[in-house]
């Protein structure tokens, strides 16, 4: 794990913030729990973004673990993104529903952006466990595109336009 030195603070920090915004998330689909569950395209909008806020935990929490090589480091990087965007297909599978519900899941689609994310843990971790600590720039931007687009889900739990209450 040589070649994250320097990069604990940035674990510590997304860690935190992660476990801050998925206890926002269950607080979001807590107060509109009978809207969610009526609706399965919520449901799965919901699931997707608690996939976007637990990535970057997991993600802290393999950085933070002690005496790994960059290999194993890095080999669990991707594991996190393959498993991430794996869900994530799986979820959006699921979203689709009758032509009625697209203008209400297309307001929360971000699975595309979802597997961005994904695909640059993927990216930094195989540049990580070949050695380069160049990889774990890649975590920086998946990290905030994964907290953004969950946030702006959450956030759409919270104050619903009209047209969904």
């Amino acid at each position: 794990m040589a070649g994250s030195v320097g990069w604990e603070s940035f674990a510590v920090m997304t860690g935190g913030a992660s476990g801050a915004l998925t206890g926002l998330l269950f607080v979001a689909v807590s107060l509109n729990a009978d809207r969610i569950a009526r609706h399965p395209g919520l449901r799965a909008i919901a699931a997707q973004t608690l996939v976007l806020f637990l990535a970057p935990l997991i993600m802290a929490t393999v950085l933070l673990a002690p005496g790994q090589t960059d290999l194993v480091l890095g080999a669990e990087l991707v594991t996190v993104g393959l498993s991430g965007g794996l869900s994530l297909l799986a979820i959006g599978r699921r979203k689709r529903g009758p032509a009625a519900d697209k203008r209400l899941t297309g307001l929360f689609d971000r699975r595309d952006t979802g597997i961005v994310v994904m695909m640059l843990f993927v990216a930094g971790g195989a540049v990580v466990a070949s050695g380069t600590s160049a990889g774990f720039y890649a975590l920086v931007p998946a990290s905030l595109v994964a907290f953004i687009s969950g946030v702006l889900s959450a956030w759409n739990f919270l104050l619903p336009p009209p047209d969904m209450l």
